[in-house]
């Protein structure tokens, strides 16, 4: 190129280069224009949202009317609470993500647990009735249940691919299961002491701990709150100490548990149900604390080794009918002084009492009260007695001499039957007394005064 030229090209670029320079500069405060443009149309917007949100609350409150100036605020405030939240994200704790991640963990877990709790029907040794309408399922009788030792009830089964859940136990299912020492019971099922009768070698009772009705602790069955004991296993053996939260001892509660040796009850005790020991043969003493205000039918009946009873006083004890029957041990008993009526069949079978003196404050003698009391040789009814009650004295057949007083004005039906060695002799000055022909069916004699 020539000189020329290159003289003429540096000319002309230096008379544009202002003019690039005003159009670099125009583009520049162009582009911040915009910029700021934008922002501002941005920060309107969220103004303008905060506002209308701001608008609502007052008009659903009634609440003072806020300013531009504290509604930048507010917005401002709000900026920074979610860039301080998308910083916590990006910080977080380690461990607070390995605790989350544990947390996951036991919930999957849990999960596994419960769908673990299904057992399939073929894999149980039970056998169950389907009702395909409810999803339910109930327990059945086979004999293969005989060679059973642990009896573990599931809450739920799988059958033909649909899930049941175990609610009953037909009755008696588990008649001859004479080796069953242990019996679990899911929360779908609601059980009872007559649940157990047959099971005469079990020592543990374990109930679902999420069981709506029921609780068990070491074994022993009670109400969920354990105020009441339902069930004693049959194979316990030993003293039997109580729970301070007991307040009730339920029916047939410690039935046919012949190894049971003792029992003392704490001052909550305030009652025994039915038949609550029935045959509990090893129970040789027995100490009824005045705590006690009532004691059921059959409370104590078949206690064949029961030597000694014992109720404290003062007392106001209420009896129910045969407490102390076939206690074939027992040979004395106090009658506690608030007791007028004799209860029905209340020592019948006690066959040990050699004598027995009925005290005064004693006004009735119930239906069978001393009946089949084979060992007595003697009774003292005293003036206050006006009834004795039907077979109340039959087939004592080592009475040999009675003296029924004046004060009593009716005789029951077999009163004194089958007394083949008993002398009778009734006091009828009054000839008021009320009797039949069976009062004294089988007796070796009678008199009547007049």
């Amino acid at each position: 190129m020539s000189s020329k030229k290159v003289i003429a090209l540096t000319i002309s670029l230096l008379l544009l280069l202002p003019v690039c320079k005003n159009w670099i500069s125009y583009l520049i405060s162009t582009y911040e224009d915009y910029k700021a443009n934008e922002i501002q149309e941005e920060k309107t917007i969220l103004i303008d949202d905060e506002v209308e949100t701001i608008d609502a609350k007052e008009e659903e409150d009634d609440s003072p009317e806020i300013t531009d100036k504290e509604t930048d605020e507010h917005v401002s405030q709000k900026d920074q609470n979610k860039l301080a939240s998308q910083n916590n994200v990006e910080t977080q704790d380690p461990a607070s993500k390995k605790e989350k991640k544990q947390d996951a963990h036991e919930n999957q877990e849990k999960h596994k647990t419960k769908k673990s709790d299904i057992v399939d029907a073929a894999d149980s040794p039970l056998k169950f009735r389907f009702s395909s309408c409810n999803r339910r399922a109930s327990v059945e009788y086979d004999p293969s249940y005989e060679n059973l030792i642990s009896l573990n009830i599931p809450h739920k089964v799988r059958y033909d691919g649909d899930v049941y859940t175990v609610y009953h136990i037909d009755y008696k299912v588990f008649y001859n299961c004479q080796n069953i020492v242990k019996i679990e019971i899911p929360s779908s099922i609601n059980v009872s002491y007559s649940s157990f009768h047959h099971f005469n070698k079990l020592t543990s009772i374990v109930v679902a701990p999420d069981h709506p009705n029921l609780s068990s602790e070491k074994g022993i069955l009670y109400n969920k709150d354990k105020s009441e004991i339902i069930r004693v296993p049959t194979g316990f053996k030993g003293e039997f100490k109580l729970l301070n939260s007991v307040k009730k001892i339920g029916q047939h509660a410690f039935q046919d548990c012949k190894g049971l040796t003792n029992i003392e009850f704490p001052s909550n005790v305030t009652e025994i149900g039915d038949y609550a020991f029935d045959d509990c043969k090893g129970l040789t003493n027995l100490v009824i604390p005045s705590n006690i205000s009532s004691i059921g039918s059959h409370a104590f009946s078949g206690c064949s080794g029961l030597t000694n009873v014992e109720i404290q006083t003062p007392t106001n004890v209420k009896f129910g009918s045969s407490v102390f029957s076939y206690c074939k041990k027992l040979k004395s008993f106090k009658i506690p002084t608030h007791i007028t009526k004799l209860p029905d069949g209340f020592f019948v079978g006690c066959s040990s009492f050699e004598n027995f003196e009925i005290p005064s404050y004693i006004t009735s003698i119930g239906d069978n009260a001393f009946s089949s009391c084979s060992g007595m040789t003697y009774v003292i009814i005293p003036k206050s007695v006006t009834a004795i009650g039907n077979n109340a004295f039959s087939s004592c057949t080592g009475l040999t001499n009675i003296i029924i007083p004046e004060s009593v004005s009716f005789l029951g039906s077999g009163a004194f039957s089958n007394c083949k060695n008993l002398n009778v002799l009734v006091d009828n000055s009054k000839k008021n007394v009320e009797y039949n022909t069976s009062t004294f069916q089988g007796c070796k004699s009678l008199r009547w005064t007049k």
